[in-house]
């Protein structure tokens, strides 16, 4: 783990205020099976926040200690069933077959896509959306590592099955515009 990176995500989430989730997960909630979550890149917990109060389990995680901290905060106030653990997601063994949902929201790393999908168990559902390569055009991230080229994220989520698939350009509340791609895909076997 980089710990010049982790020092500018540490001073981030000191500074950030807490955000409201992400709406393309507001938007999937109705559609998600319940059970176990894990919340990936969670931050400080927007969305495992959200998921814990609709009666999911979750499992968040990041690599920012101040972000878990003030996630685990939240949790402990509202009685939510959240678990935060502090990991690099490069070294991450996401156990086989044991979430019924992986949310995977404003992050990417190619190489754990496979995991994440071994990672549900069938009738699971990944929840997956983040940046698309337009948006090196209209603002951060501008990193090609962490950005999609149009329908490669159909084609990392090949073997599961798409119940949702967007490419598009959205507009905050706050009026910030950022390109995405997002779905929702089941594990059916």
């Amino acid at each position: 783990m980089n710990e010049e990176l982790r020092s500018r995500w540490e001073e981030r989430y000191r500074e950030r205020s807490v955000q409201a989730p992400e709406p393309f997960v507001l938007e999937a909630l109705p559609l998600l099976p319940r059970g176990r979550a894990l919340d990936v890149a969670a931050g400080a917990g927007r969305n495992s926040v959200l998921l814990g109060r609709a009666g999911f389990q979750v499992q968040a995680l990041d690599f920012s200690f101040t972000a878990l901290q003030r996630l685990a905060a939240v949790a402990r106030s509202e009685s939510l069933p959240i678990a935060c653990a502090v990991v690099d997601l490069d070294d991450f063994a996401v156990p086989e077959q044991h979430y019924d949902l992986i949310a995977n929201i404003n992050f990417l790393n190619r190489r754990l896509i496979p995991k994440l999908k071994h990672g549900l168990r069938i009738g699971g559902a990944l929840l997956f959306e983040t940046f698309l390569s337009d948006q090196a055009q209209v603002g951060h991230p501008s990193n090609p590592e962490f950005l999609l080229e149009h329908y490669e994220l159909r084609e990392l989520l090949s073997g599961l099955e798409l119940l949702r698939y967007h490419e598009r350009l959205t507009v905050s509340p706050r009026g910030a515009k950022s390109w995405r791609a997002g779905a929702i895909a089941l594990r059916r076997v």
